[in-house]
């Protein structure tokens, strides 16, 4: 399928070509083709990093930026393509839409892109063998979509539409699950880690809409089938020689779901249109598995448990929901409108697991075997308020409230099985957990403008999640599953939202926003006194946008954003680590000339910085960012002759991070040139 995409991306062009060729005998269709012989980048320094920041490969690519073709048929069918293919950058894209309004629609669409990631580890400087590592995994990975839709619109009869769809991954990624690394008698985790991904997720759907008796009704069907094979690699360091310091764990993966949803709604408007009645039901199925190998190798690739492998785990869940919304809106005056929504929703889950231990020494056959079984239930209901006044003149005023409420039942059992070993009692859980849910957001906001030059938007938001965890049945009180443990876990959150703009001009325009959010996390433990956690951010934004003369125009931005986090770790004493703060700040400016008709010049300078390093190498890892980043474009674009012109583009991208607190530095210097032609 990737491969038919690809051909796809790359060919479409010509076969809009020869659709426009065809088409020429009734009219010419308007198409028009950028293209990109050149694109080199040149890069000093750390040139993962740099791929990781920009998406953009190293040396030299080139292709087909963009591609377009528009026609209408004698019959009023309307032919429209639009496609790129970026060969070495593996940026592809192709959408092709042939419609009539009296018969119905085909549409193809195909896009790919590549993420690229930066392969190194973290940092701690204090190591003189090992201050930061870089795995030799070639970390990119392709994501991308492929996609056919056709629908029938014959008048009187239903819509009716059939999609099928395709989504992948393919590649390799870094993982923040850092392994390892000790010098000495210290040990930190700043070793890199990497996963192979290779994921199909296929969807076919079946959908209609029909109006009868004056009610929209909407009925789909949709299946979709998800296959994924994973594989993890973290291999440990040390200077010490001890096999156990330099122990390789492998880790495969292969999950499997299929679900099924069944959805059917409808939507009405009564007494002239001032009441709109909504509703809708859903029925979902899905079935799940997953395989799962997890092995210890030394330094050699031998198998070797230090601890314990995990020999082909497995897992299946069977899972149910039904769910049902409705929703009325009344506007009884011009100036009113009142809004109401309710929510319910049921959901059953059955599952169970074996967890094949494979202990030191490890010899391919199970010492023990960990069997859990699970059962889950859940009812929730969801209320729904909303409020818009526009009485006051210039004045726009509105609130909102959302409600949940829910409970949840879960039974856990878990037991150990013989193998070469006796059964193993630290194995052995089980609970029988009834959580109450309540779930609440608040919001106030509105939109005034005092003066047609300016425009003032606000809103102040509350919410509050409150989890209550009664544990009616329970085999120890040290367990690890979070309701085994845990009384409960309330989180409070406050936000504030404002925008200003100040328009006293047509050539001038200027806006300031601010956000602030604040959160408070609040848990208590069985037999312990809660435990408080928060984070406060504030986020600065201000902009403005000069027009002095036709041909130019301006545009600047400056952005802050500062944060703050406390943990419970602030008064630790084994390892003191105090309030977290982290403050960012950026400015960009961008400009556009056109001296001439024929001539464009244009420019954007981006430099951001950030100063928030704490050392705190003495008792961990170095916390926080201290970088300098400058991104500076610029180009020339030349309209050589009425429908084809030529665009030079210039950049430099420099990253400096504080060498102790990351490693990545790099400067880049890209090159474009890019030709147009519309036909």
């Amino acid at each position: 399928m990737r491969t038919a995409g690809r051909v796809i991306a790359i060919c479409v062009a010509a076969i809009g070509v020869a659709a426009a060729g065809r088409a020429a005998q009734a009219a010419d269709p308007e198409m028009s083709v950028a293209l990109v012989p050149a694109q080199v980048a040149i890069v000093e320094g750390d040139h993962d990093n740099f791929q990781a920041h920009h998406w953009m490969p190293q040396g030299y690519t080139g292709g087909v930026e963009e591609f377009s073709l528009a026609h209408t048929f004698a019959d009023g069918t309307a032919l429209s393509v639009d496609s790129h293919a970026l060969i070495d950058q593996n940026d592809l894209g192709a959408d092709i839409l042939l419609k009539n309004d009296a018969l119905g629609f085909f549409k193809l669409d195909y896009s790919e892109f590549r993420k690229y990631f930066d392969p190194t580890g973290g940092v701690y400087y204090p190591f003189s063998t090992y201050p930061s590592i870089d795995t030799t995994k070639d970390l990119k990975l392709d994501l991308g979509t492929f996609g056919l839709e056709t629908g029938l619109t014959l008048e009187g009869m239903p819509e009716l539409t059939f999609l099928y769809e395709r989504e992948f991954k393919d590649g390799a990624k870094s993982r923040l699950t850092w392994t390892s690394v000790k010098e000495g008698s210290t040990t930190r985790r700043i070793g890199p880690s990497w996963q192979e991904i290779d994921e199909i997720a296929d969807t076919f759907a079946l959908k209609a809409t029909h109006e009868m008796a004056g009610i929209a009704l909407t009925g789909e069907q949709r299946w979709e089938r998800v296959r994924t094979d994973t594989f993890r690699e973290e291999r440990s360091l040390a200077t010490t020689g001890a096999a156990s310091d330099g122990k390789i764990a492998r880790q495969d993966q292969a999950p499997q779901a299929n679900l099924m949803t069944t959805l059917l709604g409808g939507e009405r408007s009564f007494l002239n249109d001032t009441m709109f009645v909504a509703s809708a039901y859903r029925f979902a199925h899905l079935d799940s598995r997953e395989f799962e190998r997890l092995a210890e190798f030394n330094e050699t690739g031998a198998l070797q448990s230090f601890g314990h492998n995990k020999l082909d785990a497995r897992a299946d869940n069977d899972y149910d929901s039904h769910t049902w919304v409705g929703n009325a809106t009344l506007m009884p005056w011009p100036w009113l409108s009142l809004g109401a929504r309710l929510k319910s929703e049921l959901i059953k889950r059955e599952g169970n697991s074996t967890y094949p231990d494979d202990a030191a020494p490890a010899d391919g056959i199970a010492n023990t075997t960990a069997v859990s079984l699970i059962n889950h239930k859940a009812t929730r209901w969801g209320e729904g308020l909303a409020l818009r006044f526009f009485g006051i003149p210039r004045t726009a005023l509105y609130t909102e409230l959302e409600l949940e409420q829910a409970r949840v039942l879960l039974r856990e059992d878990r037991k150990s099985v013989a193998g070469q070993s006796a059964a193993s009692a630290s194995d052995t859980f089980n609970r029988e957990t009834v959580t109450d849910v309540r779930r609440g957001t608040g919001t106030i906001g509105g939109r005034i403008d005092p003066w047609p030059v300016l425009d003032l938007t606000a809103h102040v938001r509350h919410r509050r999640n409150n989890n209550d965890y009664d544990d009616q049945r329970e085999s120890t009180a040290s367990g690890t599953a979070l309701s085994a443990f845990i009384d409960a876990q309330n989180q409070h959150t406050d936000e504030f939202t404002t925008r200003l703009t100040y328009k006293p001009c047509r050539w001038f325009r200027s806006s300031f926003r601010y956000q602030f959010r604040d959160d408070d996390y609040d848990t208590r433990f069985e037999a312990q006194q809660a435990v408080k956690a928060g984070m406060r951010s504030h986020i600065y934004t201000y902009d403005v946008t000069l027009q002095p003369r036709p041909d130019l125009l301006t545009t600047a931005s400056f952005s802050r954003q500062a944060a703050a986090t406390t943990t419970p770790a602030a008064q630790a004493t084994t390892a003191n680590t105090p309030t977290f703060n982290a403050d960012v700040k950026t400015w960009m400016l961008s400009a556009d000339y056109t001296p001439q008709p024929a001539v464009m010049l244009n420019g954007t300078f981006l430099y951001s910085w950030a100063s928030n390093f704490n050392d705190y190498t003495a008792s961990g890892l170095p916390l926080g960012a201290d970088f300098n980043r400058l991104d500076l474009t610029t180009g020339v674009t030349w309209a050589t002759g009425e429908d084809t012109s030529v665009k030079a583009e210039y950049a430099l991208y420099s990253y400096l991070p504080n060498s102790i607190a990351e490693r990545g530095n790099y400067h880049a210097h890209v090159l474009w040139l890019e030709v147009s032609k519309e036909f």
